[in-house]
C-alpha cells in the first residue's frame, strides 16, 4: 500500500516554490513503478494516484480492505529553521520529545478539513496534548516489523549519502488503524532551499524511491527467508538515479537528530590537494566572493569536499571535487546543477595552478 501524503485542497507543507502534495505523489508513483518492475507479481495499491483529497482514516481503510502486507506513506518535512534537512522514518508510538509531537501534530491537523472528524477518530482532538498521549499508546500490533522496515529505509538513505535523522515514533492518524507493518517517511525538508530543489528534481526523486525499494527488497527477503531476492536490485534499477554520484557527499551523511546542517571544520582551507598532483586536475566551481564565506554556511548545502581556492588574488573561489577524469567532473557538475547550483562550471589545474579550459592540451 503506497500512500502519497496530502492531496486536493490539502497542499501539505509548502516550500519556496513547491507543495508537499505534488512532491509526495511524484515520489510515490516512481516507487510504485520500481516495485512493479522488481516484483511483477506483487500487487501495488495507491491511496491516491491523482491530486485528490483522501481522509486519513480512509487511507488506512483502503489498506485494510485490500489486506496489504505493507503500508508506506511518503511525506515532506517542514520547520521554522531554514537549515534543517535530512530524512526521518516514523512509526506509530509514544512521542519522546516536543519535536516529535510537533511533526505528528502538523500531519494530523488535516483532519480539521474532514467532515465528522470527531466521529471518525473517536473524539480525537488534534489540538490536545493529552489526546496525543492516548493516541500514541495505541501502538500497531506489528511494531517490531515496522521498526525493522523503518530502520532499513533510513539505512539505505544513509548509504545514498542522505543525512538520516533516524527512526522515530509519534501518534500519526494515518498509521493508527492499519493492520500491517506501517511507516511514514519524511523524505526531506521543503523549508530548506537546497533540499527543496533536490526533492523536486528527477534525480532526487529517483534516488529516494530507489532507496525505499532496496529497503523493501531486504525486508521481504528476510520475512520470506529467500535472500536470492536481494539480487533483484541490480544496476538495472540503479539507472533510475540518472547520474551516479561517484564523488563525496552532496548532503552530509551523519546519523544524528540535529536540526542544523552538519558542520565541516570551520577553517579556511587553501587548496593544496591539486598541488600534489603533477597532472591536470578538474574541479567544479560553485561560487566566488570577495568576502570570505564560512565553509559551513547553509548556502553550500552541507557539501563535505568544498574548499577555497585562492589562485585569484582577493577573490575566494569555492570549488568541489578533485578529478583526473573530465568525464567524472562533468558527472559531478550535472549533479550539482540538479541540486540547485545553476551557475556552477568546471575549472582546471595543472601542476597546482589554475589554467583556462581552452589551454588544455
Amino acid at each position: 500500500m503506497l500512500d502519497a501524503g496530502h492531496g486536493g485542497h490539502d497542499s501539505g507543507c509548502r516550500g519556496a516554490f513547491s507543495n508537499e502534495k505534488d512532491v509526495t505523489l511524484s515520489i510515490i508513483k516512481k516507487l510504485g513503478a520500481l516495485i512493479k518492475k522488481t516484483y511483477p507479481d506483487v500487487k501495488v495499491i495507491y491511496t491516491r494516484e491523482t491530486d485528490t483529497f483522501v481522509e486519513l482514516f480512509e487511507r488506512a481503510n483502503i489498506a485494510n480492505r485490500n489486506h496489504a502486507d505493507l503500508f508506506i506513506s511518503i511525506h515532506c518535512n517542514a520547520t521554522k529553521s531554514l537549515t534543517a534537512y535530512g530524512t526521518e522514518t516514523w512509526l506509530m508510538g509514544l512521542h519522546k520529545s516536543e519535536g516529535n509531537l510537533d511533526v505528528s501534530r502538523r500531519e494530523n491537523d488535516v483532519i480539521l478539513m474532514e467532515e465528522n472528524y470527531e466521529e471518525n477518530y473517536d473524539g480525537f482532538d488534534p489540538n490536545s496534548p493529552e489526546g496525543y498521549i492516548i493516541l500514541s499508546m495505541n501502538q500497531n500490533a506489528h511494531i517490531n516489523q515496522s521498526i525493522n522496515l523503518a530502520s532499513k529505509v533510513e539505512n539505505e538513505f544513509s548509504k545514498d549519502s542522505r543525512q538520516s535523522r533516524g527512526v522515530k515514533q509519534a501518534g500519526f492518524l494515518v498509521l493508527w488503524r492499519t493492520t500491517m507493518p506501517s511507516i511514514l517517511i519524511e523524505a526531506g525538508f521543503l523549508t530548506n532551499r537546497q533540499e527543496e530543489k533536490y526533492l523536486n528534481s528527477e534525480i532526487g526523486q529517483n534516488e529516494i524511491s530507489l532507496s525505499v525499494l532496496k529497503a523493501i527488497v531486504e525486508y521481504k527477503a528476510e520475512v520470506e527467508g529467500d535472500f536470492s531476492q536481494l539480487k533483484l536490485v541490480t544496476e538495472e534499477n540503479s539507472e533510475e538515479r540518472l547520474i551516479a554520484d561517484t564523488s563525496a557527499n552532496i548532503y552530509v551523511k551523519q546519523a544524528n537528530n540535529s536540526d542544523t546542517i552538519s558542520e565541516t571544520p570551520n577553517k579556511t582551507i587553501i587548496d593544496t590537494a591539486s598541488k600534489a598532483n603533477s597532472g591536470i586536475i578538474y574541479k567544479v566551481q560553485i561560487s566566488a566572493s570577495e568576502n570570505l564565506i564560512s565553509l559551513k554556511d547553509a548556502r553550500f548545502g552541507g557539501i563535505e569536499d568544498i574548499i577555497i581556492d585562492k589562485n585569484a588574488k582577493e577573490i575566494n573561489h569555492y570549488v568541489v571535487g578533485n578529478y583526473s577524469s573530465l568525464q567524472d567532473c562533468q558527472n559531478r557538475l550535472a549533479i550539482l546543477k540538479k541540486k540547485g547550483f545553476k551557475d556552477a562550471f568546471i575549472v582546471a589545474y595543472k601542476d597546482g595552478n589554475r589554467i583556462p579550459i581552452n589551454q588544455l592540451p
